[in-house]
């Protein structure tokens, strides 16, 4: 897998985590230092994030859950298909309000479409949902929903786009996940 693979996702995630704690009047630092919310009103408890990923039998048959790890605020899961080909990353990571999730989610497609140099086309998925497809084979979703906001990297060994119509369809899965697991 190429290094750009990693590094979408990555930076990515380490974006949505350092910012999650940030509140729409708050920044946080070049460092990546971030000031925790006061409040995490109508959010799962930490224990709970688990039901915010998509199920493996959400994306094919054949695909499994890799690992998970649980996230400020949130929680990344890495799912694998049966021959070992093709890769999805998630994150969702709960802010305090909608208001917080959509900005949170436009500094992330910001971050990432400029790492790869690539623009992100809007998708109807939650709030400024779009989907990006990096020089690489790299596709990412990204949308905010509720108090919650989501990015999800596709990747392939053999370095081909996921189909948009398959993106798409698996972060409407992503979607109803978090509208039924972020009240």
């Amino acid at each position: 897998m190429k290094k750009m693979k990693a590094g979408v996702f990555g930076a990515a995630v380490v974006l949505s985590v350092g910012i999650a704690g940030c509140s729409s009047a708050q920044q946080s630092s070049s460092t990546g230092t971030s000031v925790a919310p006061t409040t995490m009103a109508s959010s799962p408890a930490a224990s709970d994030y688990t039901n915010l990923l998509i199920k493996p039998s959400d994306i094919d048959a054949d695909w499994t859950l890799k690992t998970s790890k649980a996230e400020k605020n949130g929680i990344t899961g890495v799912y694998g298909n049966g021959a070992g080909t093709e890769k999805i990353s998630t994150a969702v990571i709960v802010r305090e309000n909608a208001t917080a999730a959509a900005a949170a989610v436009a500094a992330a497609k910001n971050d990432v479409a400029q790492k790869v140099g690539a623009a992100f086309t809007s998708i109807g998925i939650g709030v400024d949902g779009g989907i990006l497809n990096s020089t690489d084979g790299t596709t990412v979703v990204a949308f905010a929903e509720g108090a919650a906001f989501s990015i999800i990297e596709f990747n392939s060994k053999t370095g081909e786009y996921v189909p948009a119509e398959v993106a798409v369809a698996i972060a409407e899965k992503q979607d109803t996940a978090i509208k039924n697991g972020v009240k």
